[in-house]
């Protein structure tokens, strides 16, 4: 049946077969003013929808929930030199990404995005065409987020963005390549053994990479414990280090690769995952002490 919806003098009648309401009227005026997306701008880039989906989705999932760190509960947007970049970061974790992305040739910009933002901007992006493309532009007013049927805008956080390029080690001492699902389900079995569950902040995984071998083993006082040896191809000498499952975890489930390469430079520093197929990809953990 069809929906009838007329304006009165203080209210809206809706009406549809036997139904009829009427629902009071606010004050147009006391409307927040919906900015207006600038005509033209030099601070416009333009990228494939699926692709800045796929981007957030390997990133975004390191932001942080604690509120009193408000500069971390974004996503970091770097545009420069024909690369679009996109950072996440809880000061434990950090996960990044670029593309190759039109844009002006001296273009420079940087925005630090809500996350909220963020998982509203996802279901605009899953609702695209495969090759449709977003035009984003940054101005004093804030991003706008421009696609064939929708214009998004949303303001910015103000603050400053940690140099997430100084926290990458750089010296690395040992590589473990391995199957991506074998260490996936491995740490969530290991982590099955605390009771507190996987999330628990007090939950820690141990790796121990060597000749080959990455054993992953965990132990719950008073519960019980785990153990698993797994076949990778491992490269500069052993290592004992812990983790937070959970933020293992998170990396490998948002990555579609076969295969990834852990680097560690010892048990004190992050270790660092790398993507096979996305090159561009770096994400890291802050060990646990054990």
């Amino acid at each position: 049946k069809d929906i009838i919806i007329e304006e009165g003098k203080d209210s809206i009648n809706i009406k549809c077969g036997n139904f009829k309401a009427d629902v009071a009227k606010g004050n147009l005026q006391d409307y927040p003013q919906i900015p207006e997306a600038p005509a033209s701008s030099e601070k416009a880039v333009t990228i494939s929808a699926f692709h800045l989906s796929e981007m957030l989705a390997k990133t975004m999932f390191s932001a942080s929930r604690d509120e009193v760190r408000y500069v971390l509960c974004s996503v970091y947007f770097e545009i420069a030199k024909g690369a679009f970049t996109v950072v996440a970061t809880d000061g434990k974790r950090l996960a990044t990404t670029w593309k190759k992305a039109e844009m002006s040739k001296d273009m420079k910009v940087s925005a630090i995005v809500p996350v909220k933002t963020v998982n509203i901007l996802q279901k605009v992006l899953s609702n695209c065409s495969e090759k449709e493309e977003v035009k984003i532009i940054v101005d004093d007013s804030g991003i706008f987020f421009i696609t064939e049927n929708i214009t998004m805008s949303s303001r910015l956080i103000d603050g400053t963005y940690p140099d997430y390029k100084n926290v990458i080690p750089k010296n690395v001492k040992i590589k473990a390549e391995a199957d991506k699902e074998e260490i996936l389900n491995a740490t969530v079995r290991a982590a099955s053994i605390y009771h507190s569950g996987i999330s628990s902040q007090n939950s820690s995984v141990k790796y121990q990479v060597s000749k080959n071998k990455l054993n992953i083993s965990a132990a719950s006082q008073g519960f019980g414990e785990s153990e698993e040896d797994i076949d990778v191809d491992s490269t500069g000498g052993s290592i004992n280090i812990a983790f937070n499952p959970g933020f293992i975890i998170d990396i490998f489930k948002h990555l579609s690769d076969k295969k990834v390469v852990m680097e560690f430079s010892d048990s004190l520093n992050a270790v660092v995952v790398k993507s096979k197929e996305d090159p561009n990809y770096v994400a890291l953990v802050m060990p646990m002490r054990s």
